[in-house]
């Protein structure tokens, strides 16, 4: 039990997984490259784990990625900037994950991004009742 109250205490922010059938996505700007409609694994207040479809884009830890937008399902588009803090590839299928602390988010997308979470918590909480 103290092993479990450890590791919750590790995180900062509550973090959520889309809705399958209603992903969040993202385009960002790497490298003086645009990459669009990234499908984002997680997200919480204080950053966000996306998939990386081609392993030639796969940046380095400690990369500052200064725009990046959020389409977030019936709440909005979020902005905000970030620093690549993880890098993990899938042994099986080569998909690269890359997680990314926000260094910059506006106010206005901070409400944006706290409500989907919100929202989230919600939909999964009505679920568990179920079972």
């Amino acid at each position: 039990m103290l092993v479990a109250d450890k590791e919750q205490e590790r995180r900062k922010y509550i973090r959520v997984n889309p809705a399958m059938g209603n992903p969040v996505l993202s385009n960002i700007k790497l490298n003086g490259r645009e990459f669009n409609k990234l499908q984002v694994i997680d997200i919480s207040l204080g950053g966000v784990a996306l998939k990386l479809p081609e392993l030639r884009m796969k940046p380095t830890t400690g990369t500052h990625i200064l725009d990046m937008n959020f389409y977030l399902p019936q709440v909005g588009v979020a902005v905000a900037s970030g620093i690549v803090r993880r890098i993990v590839t899938e042994f099986l299928t080569n998909e690269i994950a890359c997680a990314l602390e926000f260094t910059k988010v506006p106010t206005s997308s901070d409400r944006l991004f706290f409500r989907y979470i919100n929202n989230r918590q919600r939909e999964l909480s009505w679920f568990d009742r179920g079972n």
